[in-house]
């Protein structure tokens, strides 16, 4: 069973789905819900599910919010020896509106609790003797840097986040095995446009000559791309009954991930992210309680037949 750190955000969702057309500078009907989330959170749960050993290194304030974000971590079986409560700020929170469909309009993030983390804090959490770690974009720079500056790191995953917060891993691409970014992500990391499928290789492939491994780049419904040095490819989307698409981006990755780390083929991986994340956006909020390797393989093979 393979054993993985995550290191970045656990916050309250909290996801408003427009009932009707959403009408600027007016109120609007919609139906509101609060779950756990925070893409280094969704990653160790979905992991967890795929039936890897996961632990979790995160802030979390000492507020009824982080009381509720405890529990949930501790039902889904992660480790939260890691984890780091504050008093003097409060859990991060996201907030989603969504259209009617379930597509993101906007989201809203309140994450100052992890501005100023320093750069020792985890300490005992950066095992080297885990099989990987995975390293999201909402910690700090100097945090990513002490994270991945140790020459006895394992195979190092990161996740861009978000468009404004993807340029924090700028300075340490040729630290990072693999890379989950989507398309806007992706583009402003390798400072060019993406329209099109080739253009989704050609900023792999520029990424890549930063000193990343493996570089994927998710593209919504049209699928995803990964690149390495020796091969390049894109599939399209594994067909869904969509509700909502949060936590889509963190479940391809935590599906690649685990293939990755089961010696599969980069094809194998590629179809193991998209099946994740077609499973995971049939449900609402960002993770899917039910999600197990069963259910991937057998949306895997959807996808090949």
């Amino acid at each position: 069973m393979p054993s993985i750190t995550c290191f970045g955000a656990a916050n309250l969702d909290r996801t408003a789905r427009c009932l009707g057309e959403l009408v600027l500078r007016s109120s609007n009907p919609v139906a509101v819900r609060q779950s756990a989330g925070g893409v280094a959170r969704n990653v160790a749960t979905n992991l967890t599910h795929l039936g890897n050993a996961v632990d979790l290194a995160t802030v979390i304030g000492n507020d009824a919010g982080g009381d509720e974000l405890l529990r949930s971590l501790l039902e889904d079986g992660i480790d939260t020896s890691g984890t780091i409560r504050r008093s003097e700020e409060a859990t991060a929170s996201y907030t989603a509106v969504l259209d009617r469909d379930g597509e993101l309009l906007i989201g809203l993030a309140d994450m100052a609790v992890y501005d100023d983390i320093e750069h020792d804090a985890f300490g005992e959490s950066a095992d080297a003797g885990k099989d990987a770690w995975f390293i999201d974009a909402n910690l700090p720079n100097r945090c990513l840097d002490s994270l991945t500056a140790t020459d006895k790191r394992p195979l190092v995953a990161a996740s861009t986040v978000s468009t404004p917060k993807a340029a924090r891993l700028a300075p340490f691409l040729n630290r990072i095995d693999a890379l989950f970014a989507n398309r806007a992500e992706a583009a402003v990391l390798a400072n060019c446009d993406i329209q099109s499928n080739d253009d989704a290789l050609a900023a792999a492939e520029r990424l890549l000559d930063e000193g990343i491994t493996t570089v994927f780049v998710t593209l919504g419904p049209r699928g995803a791309a990964v690149a390495t040095k020796t091969q390049r490819l894109v599939l399209p989307a594994i067909p869904g009954a969509a509700r909502d698409v949060i936590g889509a981006g963190d479940a391809f990755a935590a599906g690649a991930l685990t293939a990755l780390l089961d010696d599969s083929s980069l094809e194998n991986a590629l179809i193991s992210g998209l099946a994740t994340a077609s499973i995971t956006v049939e449900v609402d909020g960002p993770t899917d309680p039910d999600l197990n390797r069963d259910r991937v393989q057998a949306r895997m093979r959807r996808r090949v037949t």
